[in-house]
């Protein structure tokens, strides 16, 4: 009797164990795919240009920015245009070849440590000056 109940917790041990072992990796194959996922979506893309113009105000620089699209693929007839970014305070100086990453662009953004209101403004990180 001892043997027939020692040999069914021991079929019932290795049966949950199996059982774990699938419910374990059906999990991580499902994780994967959705890290991936939000990897995929923390990817920021990097814009570049000259800067035009530049105004350091309330620990920001805005710099307005004149974009290079070499590289870039952009849908057919996408006009090129100048926009203003913003990013923590920074040495620039116009002329000088930059990229970023873009955090967020604000619409009609009021800046009140320079009064005015940017029709369209990118907020940005990671800025980089191009090396020659």
């Amino acid at each position: 009797m001892n043997r027939i109940i020692l040999l069914l917790i021991a079929l019932t041990v290795v049966l949950f164990t199996q059982c774990t072992e699938v419910a374990n990796n059906k999990t991580e194959q499902e994780v994967e795919p959705k890290q991936e996922q939000e990897a995929s979506e923390n990817i920021k893309p990097f814009y570049q240009g000259a800067i035009v113009e530049t105004i350091d105000a309330g620990g920001y620089t805005y710099m307005l920015i004149h974009e290079n699209l070499e590289g870039h693929k952009h849908e057919e007839g996408h006009e090129h245009k100048d926009f203003w970014v913003a990013v923590t305070q920074t040495s620039a100086e116009i002329g000088d070849e930059v990229r970023f990453q873009k955090e967020m662009v604000a619409q009609n953004f009021y800046s009140k440590t320079l009064d005015r209101t940017f029709d369209e403004i990118m907020f940005a990180s990671n800025l980089q000056h191009k090396v020659e």
